[in-house]
């Protein structure tokens, strides 16, 4: 193995965060978008080298994360539940996205982490239980191919914002862009690791 591709590998990207050798910023393209999107991420999902949240925050206009061990992070929350986002997560009190109808945007927000973490930013944060949920159930699989969904209709929070997003603003294609970066983001760390080894860990 060279020097050069162990600096590389060490040396990490100041935007996407991803070592140089496999970022991914040439891929991005910035897009408005009309309904704000807000990420609620678990401090330990920030860490994820693979994570799709980012990609969202450096794709759309619209759209900040907030960490949950931030030092603002519960003062932003509750700023925010005062405008009665839309929480998109599912459960028997979800509201499918076909039948939200609103005449302006109102801020969309998203649950970032495991399923365990996502429920447990829900736990101790009783008042985002009181906010209308929504639930999507996708057409087709998840493109995320490095980690194994806890069930097929799963999908990255990348994926999840572009499917709310085209649904709401009734786009068929512009989001589209944001699953591409994605795409490429994995078919890098793919490389990386070897078709074999990837065959191995993420069988089809």
């Amino acid at each position: 193995m060279s020097l050069t591709y162990i600096m590389a590998k060490r040396k990490l990207c100041d935007q996407c965060k991803r070592p140089i050798n496999v970022c991914y910023c040439q891929y991005i393209t910035r897009l408005e978008n009309q309904w704000p999107i807000f990420i609620l991420q678990h401090f330990k999902e920030s860490n994820h080298a693979l994570g799709t949240a980012n990609i969202a925050k450096l794709s759309l206009s619209n759209c900040e994360i907030l960490l949950s061990n931030d030092s603002n992070y519960h003062a932003k929350k509750e700023a925010l539940v005062k405008q009665q986002p839309l929480l998109i997560y599912p459960g028997d009190d979800s509201v499918p996205i076909d039948e939200v109808t609103f005449e302006k945007p109102r801020p969309l927000m998203f649950l970032d982490g495991t399923w365990r973490k996502t429920r447990l930013l829900l736990h101790e944060s009783p008042e985002l239980n009181q906010l209308q949920k929504v639930g999507i159930k996708p057409e087709i699989l998840s493109r995320y191919r490095i980690r194994k969904p806890p069930n097929p209709q799963a999908l990255s929070t990348l994926e999840a914002i572009v499917y709310v997003l085209s649904k709401l603003e009734s786009e068929t294609d512009k989001y589209q862009r944001l699953l591409h970066t994605m795409d490429q983001m994995i078919n890098k760390q793919i490389d990386l690791m070897g078709e074999d080894t990837f065959n191995r860990n993420y069988p089809t």
